[in-house]
């Protein structure tokens, strides 16, 4: 990749972690409000996952020359991540599955995401190309998202458990505090995630990673 190709990742990388930013406050102001901020946040991470494509490929081009197997494993986990988010919140915004479906491609998708935070952040961890507090803070975010990865076999608890959170079932009900434990944390790694993005995309937007590609290639 050429130097204005890791630049404009890295800028939409900074507007796609912007927008999940904002995507994440409609989250939350649905459990406080509740509707349109649902859907607001369904359409936001559309343009999310658009946004953050490059990121993928630019993250692959950086690792690639040390990790071939493992960035390329990277590459089609990333990308598979956010197209299945983004189909899923479309389907949903289009009134073609309910949301108790949705949850397949959306926690399958976050979960994805997270796999591709976790080995990129592995290998900038191995290989130097990340900083070490960026990539320990990738690691760290990722493990939630890939446990819940499990989820995706209950996807009617999770259903339950959101519309109790949400303030839809029965006044009586009660999450188990492992499970309250395991969505707190999901939704730290939901709120924070998009800073992620934002930071690596900084570092590439300034020309601070992935231009040793482009000397690797030419050599």
């Amino acid at each position: 990749m050429s130097s204005s190709n890791l630049q404009f990742a890295g800028w939409t990388a900074i507007i796609g972690g912007i927008v999940g930013v904002v995507g994440f406050i409609s989250l939350v102001l649905l459990f406080v409000v509740g509707e349109p901020f649902g859907s607001l946040n369904d359409f936001l991470s559309i343009p999310t996952a658009f946004l953050m494509l490059p990121l993928v490929v630019a993250l692959y081009r950086l690792h690639a020359p040390h990790y071939p197997v493992a960035s390329l494993l990277a590459l089609v986990v990333g990308v598979a991540g956010f197209l299945t988010t983004a189909t899923g919140s479309t389907l949903l915004l289009l009134n073609r599955i309910d949301f108790q479906q949705s949850l397949l491609p959306g926690i399958g998708g976050f979960g994805l995401i997270g796999l591709w935070v976790l080995i990129n952040s592995v290998l900038g961890l191995a290989g130097g190309t990340l900083p070490r507090g960026i990539a320990w803070a990738g690691l760290l975010l990722s493990l939630t998202p890939v446990v819940a990865l499990v989820f995706m076999l209950r996807p009617e608890s999770v259903a339950s458990a959101l519309s109790g959170m949400a303030g839809q079932a029965t006044a009586g009900f009660q999450m188990n505090p492992f499970v309250a434990a395991l969505f707190a944390l999901g939704a730290l790694s939901y709120a924070v995630m998009p800073i992620w993005f934002i930071m690596v995309g900084r570092l590439f937007a300034l020309g601070k990673l992935g231009f040793v590609v482009g000397a690797v290639a030419a050599s």
